[in-house]
């Protein structure tokens, strides 16, 4: 049979089905989903915000209870121990001051009736919270005492009272005797050897420079965080949030699934907000540093274009719609 000039064209009669047919489905496809042929330029980006562990002011206080019969003695000592935490504690360059000196046993000569003067220690936490800031503040305290017999009772529950003192507690490290530490719950005890001793102090400073000063969150700055680098803000038009912690928030436009234009001439910024900030801890407990990680879908082209959303993939206007479109979106 003669074959027409179509035929001759396209080849064998199967080859002429199988054409109508991928025409068909492709007609077919066009007409069930349509695609934007300048869809929206999109990524997800996975951010980490970190507020980092920083060195708090080192405020410390001495509580000398000696007894030394020899009065130059007594002078001598004070003034090595008053001296040796001061050029331990507060070397060149770090924040921190000494409180007022509490001699509960003027001239080395100890009394059965002792007292602790709160009124000073309260009016030397004042002074560093107001030098410092409060809730940056915990004072350690050095108690000396060289006498090896247990505490009158009154001046065990004062010490003791002073690490849960109600506005504001102190670490309670002490250089002393056996029986002294008994029952009382010393933050750090180093042993008191004898006043000539060349390494008396020894130990306590060994423990200072290893746990001091104390360890805190810092405060997160007022003026928040940046959200996109500086690379990023050639290229980023508009962004959505897409996932975040409940305490990150934005600086002047609300963090969420509307989409935020992007100015580079104001580049958004984040706060984070911390509902208490916790106490400041020796450097040997190392808190862990708080990371927020959240995620973020970022615009660089055709933001006002069609997008297939999920969970259907029905297309929308991508800067009207508040969802994320790519994966990784959690609803």
């Amino acid at each position: 049979m003669k074959r027409t000039e179509w035929e001759r064209r396209i080849g064998s009669p199967g080859r002429v089905l199988g054409v109508l047919a991928l025409v068909g489905a492709l007609l077919t496809g066009c007409e069930s989903q349509f695609v934007d042929p300048h869809p929206p330029e999109l990524e997800l980006l996975q951010r980490e915000q970190t507020v980092a562990l920083q060195d708090t002011p080192l405020v410390y206080g001495i509580l000398f209870d000696l007894n030394l019969p020899d009065a130059s003695e007594c002078a001598r000592i004070k003034s090595r121990l008053q001296n040796t935490l001061s050029t331990t504690l507060l070397p060149a360059g770090r924040q921190g001051m000494e409180m007022a000196v509490q001699d509960l046993s003027p001239d080395c000569r100890q009394q059965r009736e002792r007292m602790l003067r709160f009124t000073d220690y309260e009016a030397g936490l004042r002074e560093a919270e107001r030098r410092f800031g409060a809730g940056r503040i915990k004072p350690v305290l050095f108690y000396f005492n060289n006498v090896n017999l247990p505490l009158p009772l009154e001046l065990q529950s004062q010490l003791s009272l002073l690490r849960s003192w109600y506005s504001g507690p102190a670490l309670l490290w002490a250089l002393t005797t056996p029986e002294v530490r008994q029952g009382l719950g010393f933050d750090h005890v180093s042993p008191w050897t004898y006043s000539a001793d060349p390494r008396l102090t020894a130990s306590l400073e060994e423990a200072a420079r290893a746990q001091l000063p104390l360890l805190q969150l810092e405060t997160p700055p007022p003026e928040g965080y940046p959200l996109l680098t500086p690379q990023e803000l050639l290229s980023v038009r508009e962004f959505k949030g897409c996932t975040a912690p409940s305490n990150l928030k934005g600086i002047g436009f609300t963090y969420g699934r509307q989409a935020v234009k992007v100015d580079p001439a104001r580049p958004p910024r984040i706060q984070v907000l911390l509902s208490t900030l916790p106490p400041p801890v020796p450097r040997t407990q190392k808190p862990a540093a708080q990371t927020l990680r959240f995620t973020m879908e970022v615009c660089r082209a055709n933001c006002d274009r069609l997008y297939p959303t999920p969970p259907d993939d029905e297309l929308l206007v991508w800067n009207t719609t508040p969802l994320c479109a790519l994966q990784g979106d959690s609803r």
